[in-house]
């Protein structure tokens, strides 16, 4: 695992690194810290990032540009910040959690948890972020129909019609995208509302119609999720 720390106080970012280092052990590959928003910017130009444990206010600077340009890249972030009135702004963008300083381990260690998929994740997600040339953009989570994994990213099936790349893992979203969206299948996930209708196709073969048409398949053992889920 690459981490980033992006914390503008020293002590502060000595004391998170060894926290993580305390935590996740030989799961770390690596971890750098960067003091301000240029520099992490600069790292994240050179380097890979799987997770970012960022700081929204440095030094007077919002990180929010910065958690716009992470959560495009094939990476996760995980707030830390004093700012609690932030917390849900930054769930909006799609963080796995929000930590408030001052901080305890258990804490960090929930935080953790939810990044490698061992908690509960938040359902308060409105926006995901993505790049388009060298701008970041941010995209309303309600206006996709359906996700689909492409190799290692995952196209994003808008209810316009449009089609939008986005530099994520389907396992990735299916932890962060909240309530009314479902895993059908390996490579689907689908916003419920988005359902027309779905069927037993024989031989252990299951179907999805949209609600414009769009036919997309059941996996066998999702089937009973996904029948529970629309009985309701």
């Amino acid at each position: 695992m690459r981490i980033l720390i992006v914390e503008d106080e020293p002590p502060i970012a000595d004391y998170i690194e060894r926290c993580t280092r305390s935590l996740l052990k030989e799961k770390i590959r690596r971890i750098d810290v960067a003091y301000t928003l240029e520099d992490a910017r600069r790292h994240l130009r050179k380097q890979a990032v799987d997770l970012c444990l960022l700081d929204l206010n440095l030094s007077g600077s919002d990180g929010y540009d910065l958690l716009k340009q992470v959560l495009a890249l094939p990476s996760q972030s995980i707030i830390i910040s004093a700012y609690a009135e932030k917390a849900i702004t930054a769930f909006e963008y799609g963080v796995i959690d929000f930590v408030p300083k001052p901080f305890t381990l258990n804490r960090l260690q929930k935080a953790f948890d939810r990044y490698l998929g061992k908690g509960p994740g938040s359902s308060q997600m409105k926006f995901l972020a993505y790049r388009l040339g060298s701008e970041n953009r941010l995209l309303a989570v309600e206006t996709v129909a359906f996700f689909k994994a492409a190799r290692v990213f995952v196209e994003a099936y808008l209810q316009d019609g449009r089609k939008i790349l986005l530099e994520k893992h389907l396992n990735q979203l299916e932890r962060i995208l909240p309530e009314g969206f479902l895993r059908i299948h390996r490579s689907y996930i689908v916003n419920i509302s988005h359902v027309g209708s779905y069927r037993h196709c024989g031989a252990s073969r299951y179907r999805l119609q949209l609600k414009d048409g769009t036919f997309l398949p059941i996996s066998r053992y999702r089937y009973p999720a996904l029948h529970q889920l629309l009985k309701k």
